[in-house]
C-alpha cells in the first residue's frame, strides 16, 4: 500500500471542493494538524493519515461502503452464556443466521456461537452457550475500513462490531461478499 504524501492529500482535497475546515470537520482532526500534513511539516502518524484518506474517500465515492458500519448487520439475534446450547440452535434455525453474538449483561461481547463452533464442539444439545462459544471471537470498532474487515475475514468466519464497547453489529462473509459487489465498478 502507497501511502499518499502531504502534496497528494492537498490536491485530493482541492479537487473534491473542500477547504481544510470541511475536511478537519469530516475526518475529526483539527485544521492545523490538516494544514501541516499538507505542508509536509510534521511526520503524520498512520491514524492520522488512515482518517484523512477516509474522510477523502467517503467524499469522493459516498455511495460506496468505506467502513464495517456501513456493512454490519445491526438487527442481532444475541445470546448470553448461560443460554442453553439447544436455545442457540433454536435461534440459529429460527432467524436463518449461521453466527450468533455472545453478550454479557453490560451489553459487550464475549463470545460468538457459529454453525462451526456448534459442529467442533460437540454436536450437544444439553449445557450452556459458554460451553460451545468461540470465546476469541474478533472485535472490532465500528471504523475499521472495508479493506482491513476483508483481510480478517480471510480466516475469520465473523467480525463482532462495537462502539463504546457496545456491540452495535456484525459482519459476516457473505455480508463482505456483498459489499465486494456493491464496490465493484458496473459495467
Amino acid at each position: 500500500m502507497e501511502i499518499p504524501s502531504g502534496k497528494q492529500l492537498k490536491r485530493c482535497r482541492k479537487s473534491l471542493g473542500l477547504t481544510q475546515t470541511e475536511l478537519s470537520e469530516l475526518c475529526g482532526i483539527s485544521q492545523s494538524v490538516i494544514a501541516k500534513v499538507e505542508n509536509e511539516s510534521v511526520d503524520a502518524r498512520a491514524s492520522t493519515l488512515k482518517k484523512i484518506v477516509g474522510a477523502l474517500n467517503r467524499e469522493e465515492f459516498p455511495n460506496q461502503p468505506h467502513t464495517v458500519n456501513d456493512i454490519m448487520v445491526e438487527e442481532l439475534i444475541t445470546l448470553s452464556p448461560e443460554d442453553t446450547i439447544q436455545s442457540a440452535i433454536d435461534k440459529m434455525i429460527g432467524g436463518s443466521v449461521s453466527q450468533l453474538p455472545v453478550i454479557s449483561s453490560s451489553g459487550s461481547p464475549v463470545g460468538l456461537v457459529s454453525e462451526a463452533s456448534l459442529l467442533t464442539r460437540g454436536a450437544q444439545t444439553t449445557g450452556s452457550v459458554r460451553s460451545v462459544m468461540q470465546a476469541n471471537a474478533v472485535v472490532a470498532n465500528h471504523d475499521l475500513s472495508i479493506s482491513e474487515a476483508r483481510e480478517l475475514l480471510t480466516t475469520e468466519e465473523a467480525l463482532l462490531i462495537t462502539k463504546n464497547g457496545r456491540l452495535v453489529g456484525l459482519v459476516s462473509r457473505m455480508d463482505m461478499v456483498r459489499a465486494l459487489r456493491d464496490i465493484s465498478p458496473q459495467e
